[in-house]
């Protein structure tokens, strides 16, 4: 399906309908060597939040091994916490696309799409690093399961903080722990503990009153 019904889907659901959130919040190869187009998925976490119970139901975790760079930079170690031992030892793209696309089946994502949405911190997640990724290894391997609509529309997060609070600027996400006076737990910048760390705000969010709705919902122009 194209951006464009997706797009059609997005307008067909109703402002309160939203039921669940799939936070997500990639790892990926960097450093000097590394250009922008060039970066791949190290870490891939997604937490499986249920709105109205304000809470995790499941958890999804792959680390990821990379090709086009295997060797990570220093720098991408001391940033994520992610060493070479354990992307040498993790599966490709592919493999963890699979077992990803799976966890959603299993949750009903793609039989019935619209009380789901993904929430990011940015744009960045979804818009560039998703699509590049699969794009790549789609041109080595034509059966890689596809995207689904789903991955074309998702909440920022930094956006819904902003709009909520009346902010005149958007917010990093350990600015917005700060602001609610919350600990940060875990590493930030390990992609599993930027997820819940993410769901913690979401859940500080909701008790503040914010309610998640397909208006919160971004999709790239079609």
């Amino acid at each position: 399906m194209t951006i464009t019904r997706a797009s059609a889907l997005a307008r067909q659901i109703s402002p309160r309908s939203l039921r669940h959130l799939l936070i997500l919040d990639f790892e990926a190869t960097c450093g000097d060597s590394v250009p922008p187009d060039e970066q791949e998925i190290i870490e891939f976490p997604t937490l499986l939040y249920d709105i109205k119970e304000a809470k995790v139901l499941a958890e999804f975790h792959g680390y990821v091994k990379p090709t086009r760079h295997p060797v990570l930079t220093d720098f991408c170690t001391t940033l994520t916490g992610i060493t070479q031992e354990t992307v040498d030892s993790a599966d490709t793209f592919p493999a963890v696309w699979s077992r990803f696309n799976e966890f959603l089946k299993v949750h009903n994502v793609f039989r019935d799409p619209a009380p789901y949405a993904f929430l990011t911190c940015g744009h960045w997640d979804l818009r560039h690093m998703l699509p590049a990724q699969h794009a790549y290894y789609l041109a080595k391997e034509p059966t890689l399961a596809p995207l689904d609509p789903i991955f074309s529309r998702w909440i920022n997060v930094k956006v819904a903080f902003r709009k909520h609070y009346k902010k005149k600027q958007n917010k990093s996400m350990t600015s917005m722990l700060s602001q609610l006076q919350l600990p940060l737990e875990g590493k930030h910048h390990s992609g599993i503990d930027d997820c819940r760390n993410i769901a913690r705000i979401v859940e500080r969010m909701q008790k503040d009153g914010w309610k998640p709705s397909s208006s919160d919902l971004w999709e790239p122009k079609s």
